[in-house]
């Protein structure tokens, strides 16, 4: 797994030289879960979903029951 480094050594054009085994990870890839966020999907979204899941459990239910 990837650790968050500090520049070492001396060199390159910023004056800092990175060890290529050693990489800043962006925090967006380190959480597991996603962000909290209070608002709803707007309904016209919310109901293409719905369609979206009931079109996908028929078709799962057509191929079980036939």
């Amino acid at each position: 797994m990837a650790k968050p480094t500090a520049s070492k050594g001396m060199g390159g054009s910023n004056g800092a030289a990175q060890d290529p085994t050693d990489y800043i990870v962006p925090a967006r890839r380190v959480r597991m879960h996603a962000p909290a966020n209070d608002n709803k999907a707007p309904l016209g979204w919310r109901v293409r979903r719905l369609l979206v899941y009931v079109v996908i459990l028929a078709l799962i239910a057509g191929i079980i029951l036939v």
